[in-house]
């Protein structure tokens, strides 16, 4: 997903949250745009001071990069856990190490959001593409057991969410790619095919025809036929 759809998706979140926090009434209407339009200058501030923050956290040490996120508030922001997942999902394959160490970090990150300005469902979603994308490094390095449990903590923190249809469908594409990598066949396919409903109903063309695909190459193989191997990793928008 670009930049400026995530922006808009992450906006439209929060104010699907928004509007079940304000109360119905003669100034609810007003507040629920007042909030949002809160969030929005809220989301474009800390996605603009992202890069830089992002930079000066990635030249110190691991170990120091953790400290830095449990216990700076400058780093505790959306923009900051937006950019470590985005970094650690273009790394799974290269580098799954350094990619579940992102993610390690943005779900840190994530915890210690201002729920003041991020209302809990929507952090819940995000949290849920951190143990996805987690879970996802996990598998590349052939971590199974490890992947199952990043997946019972993303699908726990997705119940916790919004019900976007979005976050959901990249989630059962990552439990598909570690039924696949356990042999279950069967499985990765049906899951495949719920991502591909999910897609369709939100129109998302490109994602729709990918896990076709990926559900095709499934069923070759689950009946005999060669198929595509390739791993899968767990990306999630």
């Amino acid at each position: 997903m670009d930049n400026d759809n995530r922006s808009a998706h992450a906006l439209a979140l929060a104010e699907t949250c928004f509007r079940h926090s304000v109360k119905r009434g003669g100034d609810g209407t007003e507040e629920l745009l007042a909030r949002v339009e809160r969030a929005r200058a809220n989301l474009l501030r800390e996605r603009s001071e992202a890069p830089a923050l992002e930079a000066e956290l990635r030249a110190e040490p691991h170990a120091r990069q953790r400290e830095l996120v449990v216990s700076d508030p400058r780093f505790q922001t959306w923009g900051i856990c937006e950019l470590l997942l985005d970094r650690g999902l273009s790394l799974q394959m290269a580098d799954p190490v350094e990619s579940g160490h992102l993610a390690d970090l943005a779900l840190a990150a994530a915890d210690r959001l201002d729920r003041g300005r991020h209302a809990a469902p929507v952090v819940e979603d995000l949290k849920a593409r951190g143990w996805a994308c987690f879970g996802g490094a996990r598998l590349m390095a052939g971590d199974l057991a490890g992947a199952e449990s990043a997946l019972r903590r993303s699908a726990a923190c997705l119940a916790l969410g919004t019900g976007d249809l979005l976050v959901e469908a990249h989630l059962l594409e990552f439990e598909a790619a570690v039924r696949e990598r356990q042999g279950r066949l069967g499985e990765a396919a049906s899951l495949f095919k719920q991502a591909a409903f999910r897609y369709s109903e939100i129109g998302d063309a490109q994602h729709l025809a990918r896990v076709q695909l990926l559900r095709d190459e499934i069923l070759e193989r689950a009946s005999g036929g060669r198929g595509s191997s390739r791993p899968l990793p767990g990306r999630v928008p």
